[in-house]
């Protein structure tokens, strides 16, 4: 079998099951494990999956768009996500709500008559809020990062660190039960890995592009997501595993 053929089979498979296991592709080719490797980290340097334990799951979508580029997508159904999601909310509660346009989404669809505080190093979701009759609104300063929309740094992961959440509404980049909640930046990601830690409880609103996929940098594992609110045309197998994490799952 040739190499190309070998990397058709990968995409086709990634695309159907959500991921692939070296060991499976090569008995399924006929070929050495390393040979296998060496397929997945072409592959995986030409942008086509990213590399876990023992396989690949596909690349998350957006991985070069700027949150401008990414408003315009799947709007409707980020807007279905968000009313599901404020669902999770209890009065009196404090909240870090970090960046993405679903998070905006999120900072929108709150209900006007609820109480809460709200820390935010996004300044969409700042402007979403900025009129709330009932929201405190704390926004986590920094170098602020155009492209993401987010503020970033030590001047933010300072500001972070001294406030303690109920719950941590993540924006993720890609989802997948192997490498948990990941994100393209370093910088975001280390953010969101200092929310996380000062958050009781994690909720994540994802479309289903961001199913079973990766993006580089770690931010937290599937055990750490308390609620997960995803499209009613989710993969039932994908959220069976979350849910064997511990995630409650709530569908828009």
């Amino acid at each position: 079998m040739l190499t190309e053929e070998r990397h058709q089979l990968i995409r086709t498979r990634l695309a159907a099951e959500g991921k692939v296991l070296a060991g499976e592709l090569a008995s399924r080719f006929g070929v050495s494990e390393d040979t296998v490797r060496r397929d997945l980290r072409e592959m995986a340097k030409a942008g086509q999956l990213r590399r876990v334990y023992g396989g690949a799951v596909p690349s998350a979508p957006f991985a070069a768009a700027t949150i401008g580029q990414r408003s315009g997508h799947a709007v409707e159904a980020k807007m279905r996500l968000a009313k599901t999601a404020v669902g999770v909310l209890a009065a009196k509660q404090t909240l870090f709500i970090d960046g993405g346009t679903t998070n905006e989404a999120i900072a929108r669809a709150i209900p006007r008559d609820i109480e809460l505080t709200v820390a935010t190093n996004s300044l969409g979701v700042a402007q979403a809020l900025c009129d709330h009759p009932m929201v405190e609104l704390i926004m986590l300063g920094g170098r602020y990062v155009r492209d993401l929309g987010t503020c970033v740094g030590g001047e933010t992961l300072a500001a972070v660190a001294q406030l303690g959440a109920d719950l941590f509404f993540l924006g993720s980049c890609g989802l997948d039960i192997s490498r948990g909640v990941t994100a393209f930046d370093s910088a975001e990601a280390e953010v969101k890995r200092a929310m996380a830690a000062n958050s009781a409880g994690i909720v994540i609103a994802v479309t289903d592009d961001k199913l079973a996929t990766a993006a580089p940098y770690r931010v937290a594992a599937p055990d750490a997501i308390r609620h997960l609110v995803v499209e009613r045309t989710a993969p039932a197998a994908i959220l069976a595993d979350f849910e064997r994490q511990g995630a409650e799952i709530h569908f828009a």
